[in-house]
C-alpha cells in the first residue's frame, strides 16, 4: 500500500464504517441486545453504588471486550456463511469457537461484574 497523506475526511469515513458495522450488528444480532441491555444495567447500577473511577474502567472495559467479541462473532459468522454457505461440520466448529470466545467474555465480565458490584449491592440493601 502506497503511502497516502493523512486526510480527515478519509479518517472521519472509516468512522462512518464502523459505525455502519456496529448498527448491522445490533440489527442482525439478537445477543448483541442482550450484551446491550446487561452494559445498560451495568452502568445503572455503577452510578447507583457510585463505584470508584478504577472499578468503572474495569467495567467499562468489560462492557466493551464483550461487545466487541460480539461483533467479531457476527464478521466471522457471515464471512463463514459467505465463503461456505453449504452446511459442513468444520464450517459450524468455525462458529462455536467464534461463539466460545464471545461467552469466555461474557462469563469474565459477569465475574467482574459481581466482584465490583455485589458487596456495594448488599451493603446498600443491609446485607452485608
Amino acid at each position: 500500500m502506497p503511502d497516502k497523506p493523512f486526510r480527515f475526511t478519509e479518517r472521519l469515513r472509516s468512522f462512518r464504517y464502523a459505525g455502519q458495522g456496529l448498527l448491522h450488528a445490533f440489527r442482525v444480532t439478537h445477543n448483541f441486545y442482550i450484551h446491550t441491555g446487561m452494559a445498560v444495567l451495568v452502568v445503572a447500577a455503577a452510578l447507583w453504588l457510585q463505584v470508584s473511577a478504577a472499578e468503572a474502567a474495569v467495567l467499562a472495559l468489560c462492557i466493551g471486550a464483550v461487545s466487541a467479541a460480539e461483533v467479531f462473532n457476527t464478521a466471522i459468522e457471515a464471512l463463514v456463511d459467505l465463503l461456505h454457505p453449504e452446511q459442513d461440520p468444520r464450517a459450524g466448529r468455525v462458529k462455536d469457537l467464534a461463539a466460545g470466545a464471545v461467552l469466555i467474555c461474557a462469563v469474565a465480565a459477569a465475574a467482574a461484574g459481581l466482584f465490583i458490584l455485589l458487596p456495594p449491592l448488599l451493603s446498600r440493601l443491609g446485607l452485608a
